[in-house]
């Protein structure tokens, strides 16, 4: 496969997420991991991804409709920019990436599972003087700091997620606010929660944890005593009827008139994708000859 000429590992530096046991049993998060969470954005919307490693291959995990048009199926946009923030947290700057969805959609570099609301598609190849990025990927700024990728073995299949376990959700919710001077929307939230019960017949996590928009295609990872593995994706929230509203208002003459409308609201609950999507997903792409598929993590 064509290559476009790789960046010298000063330029971008990979990091691998790797928290410590003493703040894992304390149950927060070291700083750097809010640099896990991509920022996508799409004229018009957006939302979340992150990097996963499968040996020397890169990809870009996202939910697929921050990609795809629901109703047509069609990429919302032929292009897409990311901003992935730099593992050193007080860098202001951001890895800015221009991704040509619709030249590797023809390469079929962007996999999906429809049914699961999944999206992978093949970012890049390590070598050993950078990155060789996947023909339509395009690096326009580079921060001084690493980026962090997860490796492929901490994706946690769905068999060994746990009810009531802890988990952090990370993302950009704040995608759409411009009336909020509290919230940096440069910056990615993160918000804890617990598992709160399993769909076994979707395959799908439900957590107590709301999700908003922004947040979708955000990683959702769980504690397990002193490990965090990813579980998933945040796909979607729960709604639930929050009120009635009639579409005008009752006169007096008796006339009928149009059934209410219902307005859903979020229920505080969320939908995740397991991470199964995602590894059965990566696990479609061939490997190149600069490295080897990794098993799954038994």
């Amino acid at each position: 496969m064509t290559r476009m000429r790789p960046f010298t590992a000063a330029a971008l530096l990979l990091a691998t997420l790797v928290p410590g046991a003493e703040a894992l049993g304390q149950a927060f998060l070291p700083e750097d991991n809010l640099a896990y969470p991509v920022r996508i954005e799409v004229p018009g919307g957006g939302g979340t991804g992150f990097f996963v490693r499968r040996e020397r291959e890169i990809f870009l995990v996202t939910a697929r409709h921050v990609l795809f048009d629901n109703t047509t199926g069609q990429l919302r946009s032929r292009e897409l920019t990311l901003r992935a923030p730099s593992r050193d947290v007080s860098e202001a700057a951001v890895s800015v990436v221009r991704v040509n969805a619709a030249q590797l959609q023809e390469a079929n570099e962007i996999r999906t599972d429809d049914r699961r609301d999944v999206a992978v598609l093949r970012f890049a190849t390590q070598v050993r003087d950078g990155l060789n990025t996947t023909p339509g990927v395009v690096f326009v700024e580079k921060s001084k700091g690493a980026m962090i990728v997860a490796p492929f073995s901490y994706l946690t299949p769905y068999r060994e997620v746990n009810i009531s376990s802890q988990i952090f959700m990370f993302g950009y919710p704040v995608i759409g606010f411009s009336d909020a001077p509290q919230i940096d929307t440069a910056k990615p939230l993160v918000r804890g929660g617990i598992v709160a019960g399993l769909n076994a017949a979707l395959g799908t996590i439900i957590i107590d944890a709301p999700i908003n928009h922004g947040n979708s295609g955000g990683p959702v990872v769980q504690l397990a005593g002193n490990k965090l593995r990813i579980i998933g994706i945040a796909t979607q929230y729960v709604p639930v009827p929050e009120d009635v509203v009639p579409l005008r208002p009752r006169d007096s003459s008796g006339s009928s008139q149009p059934p209410p409308v219902i307005a859903l609201g979020n229920s505080g609950y969320g939908v995740v994708a397991s991470a199964d999507s995602i590894i059965e997903l990566i696990s479609t792409f061939p490997t190149t000859e600069s490295g080897r598929q990794d098993e799954p993590r038994r």
